[in-house]
């Protein structure tokens, strides 16, 4: 009798463990699915890993100036008075209005030259691209030598130029303007340019210059007539005023020191 209850107590035993085992394993089996589910199911963004996401092409496709690079030994003319035109902004002799003036020298180099829109003076200032990319101007002190004056293309914006700078782009503006009607600037007609502050905004007046003698045998008169005006925008552009009605201006320039809108 005690053999029969031993027995049946062990079988008892036996059942109860194994149905506890199956528990186990459906428990596990379970917990091992619903992870392969988690690590198998990908967003639309891990379907393609080389795929930006919108913000990460935003940035991408808005590079600052910063990440803009410029092959300084093949710079275009634009290029070439751009740089002569910031570094003028940074180092200027005066705060007289200059042309810039490239051509090539005898041995076929592209050079530059500034001149004064006021009268015929003779050139200020130099300067050439050397073998390595670097602007070059005249060594004052070692007349007529030329100097490495900067080694970096400049950061240009346009919103934040200083008066001088300004004076470069409304002066190569105003003489494409002369060369359109057929006028030679600086042999058939003289300017000034007078730069002012206006509500933030950067204003220009042109003044033709007629030069009289003076009666009493002095310097010559200078007598100024305004014959344009212009401004930089809020966007870096540069305006002009309407001849016929001044209340409204016309973008003659998006670029700086371009003068490539005038026909």
């Amino acid at each position: 009798m005690k053999k029969f209850t031993i027995t049946i107590i062990s079988l008892l035993l036996l059942l109860t463990l194994g149905a506890c085992n199956s528990q186990k394993s459906n428990t596990s089996n379970s917990s091992k699915a619903e992870t392969s589910s988690k690590v198998t199911k990908k967003s639309p963004q891990s379907d393609n890993p080389t795929q930006p996401s919108s913000s990460q092409h935003s940035q991408s496709t808005h590079s600052s100036p910063q990440s803009k690079i410029v092959d300084t030994k093949n710079l275009s003319d634009l290029q070439f008075k751009q740089w002569i035109a910031m570094y003028e902004g940074e180092h200027p002799l005066d705060d007289r209005p200059e042309r810039i003036i490239i051509r090539r020298n005898d041995a076929g180099e592209r050079i530059a030259r500034t001149d004064i829109t006021q009268g015929q003076i003779d050139s200020r200032n130099y300067f050439a691209i050397d073998s390595n990319g670097f602007l070059k101007s005249l060594d004052f002190e070692n007349y007529p030598n030329l100097k490495v004056s900067s080694k970096n293309f400049p950061i240009i914006n346009q919103k934040k130029l200083n008066e001088k700078e300004v004076l470069c782009w409304v002066v190569a503006v105003q003489d494409a303007l002369f060369k359109s009607e057929g006028i030679n600037p600086g042999f058939d007609v003289f300017y000034d340019v007078n730069i002012h502050l206006e509500n933030n905004i950067v204003y220009a007046d042109v003044f033709r210059i007629d030069y009289s003698d003076d009666p009493n045998g002095g310097v010559a008169i200078a007598n100024k007539t305004k014959i344009n005006e212009f401004m930089v925008n809020a966007d870096g552009d540069l305006e002009m005023m309407d001849k016929n009605d001044s209340s409204k201006y016309t973008i003659i320039s998006k670029i700086f020191m371009d003068t490539s809108m005038i026909k």
